[in-house]
């Protein structure tokens, strides 16, 4: 019975194997099924998400957002005191009277006493930001009134105890024959009398000092000039000071004994020429500060102008202008003002008080606040930019930062030594370097100097410069840190002093003192999104290029392919835009995850030997791709540009 039962013939048996075979095939069909809809799935995924995409490859370009207010209320400078004596441009035609009486007021179309109440109002702000008096734009002619209902207001108010001087706009002077001239200016002395012989007025070498804006516009200079000191003997004013602003014609000797002094608000003229075309590009104290001026100074007595620009609407005329920038180049003009000139003649010019037509004003202002002129007092003072409370306690205790230094000359591992030595909390220090010889002398002075956490030499093969040896010693070991940066020896054997000057300014930019690098630490902290800081370019290297940050500048346009190449590796949509603005000399700080994924790409042999290095390699690439992976990766980047 019970073998009856399965057998093979049994009836429930036949059932039994039916139904498993159904069930067979019915597993067959889902899988079958389930294949075919991930097929379908790939090939419309690659249609949408790739194939499209490959045809409408996103231009990538740095438009780098990060920004911190600047805005700032007032701050009283009255218990400073200086030598130096500023006098700031003033437009008696433009009022921005927010900050005074809460509207906008011009004094162009005002016929009432308010004009008194505004100017008293500017002066003692001025006052308390120790600025020593106004330098008055002043026009003789159809629009006297004007200017005469302003300058009088400084002429007769004797409580005020605020020093003025006239700036002669004289546009208006150039086009007469010179008998008619000759009236024009004996008009015009008597006219301005009275507020030469002010006590408010400014003297220079006790004589009232006259500055004419456009003295080039007379047909005789030499003789004009001659006319308009006879005039003021003439007049009872006695002998005046002449002053002009530096012009391309400097250095023609007919006009050595016709004026007393120069001074460089003109700075159109000065920064066109040859010997100054780094000065239009590139926006920076440290060019201001290496302007030779010694010509100038054999022949003349010199004033130096400090430029605002932070709103003008021309700001190509500078590159790169901030505040801080501002801050520094007011510094470097009061140090030389100290250096060449005694007490009595310590004047320096600001550009401007209230040019509301250009934007370059040092009253406060709806955007800014007070940060400009807090910005200028700062620098009068010797105060720093901002106040360095550094609390470096709330940073992480743990090991955070990674200092990566490629060591190929070996006789510079002080100078790493010492400047990483500044880093006021725990890093590690890993060094690369090309052999055992190097390894060993590097590790006899890292145990016998270094303040680093822990430090490791690694041996690499010579080739892609430092690039290669960073990406490859920091591989197995970015994610072990918060914060990177990567420095190496810089030298330039075709020309030792620029390669020397180079490094000792990226150096100090990066890690020149403890305060200097608690600031970057935090801004990091600070600033969420901040994921890259590094030096501007050094001037030498850019001072007479008008396109270096432009792809189309003939040392970019090689390496494009490689940095398309580096970032279709990583982000395959996009590419380059129309700027390359990178950290000129390699140098920088980071956060690991603005960069992180350059450390995952498997370069093989890409890198040329050091012997067969060119300007066209995919080290030039990844030199010049960090801010790209950096504004890809949501982070923005910052310029150091104050320590020099």
């Amino acid at each position: 019975m019970i073998k009856n039962i399965f057998s093979k013939n049994n009836i429930i048996f036949k059932w039994y194997e039916s139904k498993i075979i159904k069930e067979k095939y019915l597993i067959i069909n889902i899988i079958i099924k389930y294949l075919i809809f991930i097929i379908i799935y790939l090939i419309l995924f690659y249609y949408k998400y790739i194939y499209i995409n490959i045809k409408e490859i996103i231009k990538v370009e740095i438009d780098n957002k990060f920004e911190i207010s600047l805005y700032e209320n007032n701050l009283n400078f009255s218990n400073y005191l200086t030598d130096i004596k500023p006098i700031a441009i003033y437009y008696p035609e433009f009022n921005n009277i927010k900050y005074f009486n809460n509207y906008y007021y011009n004094l162009l179309k005002n016929k009432d006493n308010k004009i008194s109440e505004i100017i008293l109002k500017q002066i003692d702000l001025a006052k308390s930001h120790g600025l020593y008096g106004f330098g008055i734009i002043y026009v003789f002619g159809n629009t006297q009134n004007i200017y005469n209902s302003v300058v009088d207001f400084f002429s007769n108010n004797k409580i005020i105890n605020f020093h003025f001087l006239l700036i002669w706009k004289n546009d208006n002077f150039g086009n007469y024959l010179f008998d008619i001239l000759e009236n024009k200016l004996n008009n015009f002395i008597k006219n301005i009398k009275k507020y030469l012989v002010s006590k408010n007025y400014i003297k220079i070498n006790n004589k009232p000092a006259i500055f004419i804006e456009n003295p080039f516009i007379f047909e005789d200079i030499n003789e004009t000039i001659l006319i308009l000191r006879e005039k003021a003997r003439n007049n009872g004013i006695g002998e005046i000071y002449v002053v002009f602003p530096i012009n391309k014609y400097l250095n023609d000797s007919k006009y050595i004994q016709i004026f007393d002094a120069v001074y460089d608000l003109s700075k159109f003229d000065f920064l066109e020429s040859d010997d100054n075309k780094q000065n239009i590009y590139y926006y920076s104290g440290i060019l201001y500060k290496n302007i030779i001026y010694n010509n100038i100074k054999k022949n003349f007595t010199l004033f130096r102008t400090t430029f605002l620009e932070y709103n003008n609407s021309i700001k190509n005329i500078f590159k790169d202008y901030t505040l801080e920038k501002y801050y520094i180049l007011n510094n470097i003009i009061i140090d030389w003002t100290k250096i060449n000139y005694n007490i009595t003649n310590g004047f320096i010019f600001i550009d401007s008080w209230n040019n509301y037509l250009e934007g370059n004003y040092l009253e406060p202002n709806e955007d800014f606040g007070y940060a400009s002129i807090n910005c200028f007092s700062k620098a009068l003072f010797n105060l720093p930019f901002k106040e360095n409370n550094y609390n470096l306690i709330k940073l992480e205790t743990k090991c955070i930062i990674a200092v990566q230094a490629h060591i190929y000359y070996v006789d510079l591992i002080n100078e790493i030594i010492n400047k990483t030595n500044n880093i006021p909390i725990k890093f590690d220090l890993l060094i690369s370097t090309i052999s055992l010889t190097k390894k060993k002398k590097i590790e006899k002075y890292l145990k016998l100097y270094s303040k680093a956490n822990k430090y490791e030499v690694k041996i690499v093969e010579n080739k892609g410069r430092d690039i290669l040896p960073f990406i490859t010693q920091m591989k197995f070991k970015f994610k072990n840190y918060k914060y990177i940066c990567h420095i190496h020896t810089k030298k330039s054997k075709h020309d030792i002093l620029l390669g020397s000057n180079w490094r000792n300014f990226l150096y100090e930019n990066l890690l020149g003192t403890k305060e200097i690098i608690s600031e970057i630490l935090i801004e990091f902290r600070n600033y969420e999104k901040l994921g890259f800081m590094f030096p501007e370019p050094y001037y030498q290297i850019i001072k007479n290029i008008d396109n270096y940050d432009s792809t189309e500048f003939p040392l970019h346009k090689p390496n494009i392919k490689y940095m398309n190449f580096i970032l279709s590796k990583i982000f395959y949509r996009f590419k380059i835009g129309n700027k390359i603005i990178f950290p000129s000399g390699d140098m920088f700080w980071a956060k690991v995850n603005a960069i992180y994924q350059i450390f995952k790409i498997r370069f093989t042999n890409k890198f040329p030997k050091e012997l067969n290095q060119t300007n066209e390699t995919i080290m030039h690439g990844i030199e010049r791709i960090w801010l790209y992976l950096v504004k890809l990766n949501g982070y923005f980047y910052k310029i150091i540009f104050k320590h020099y």
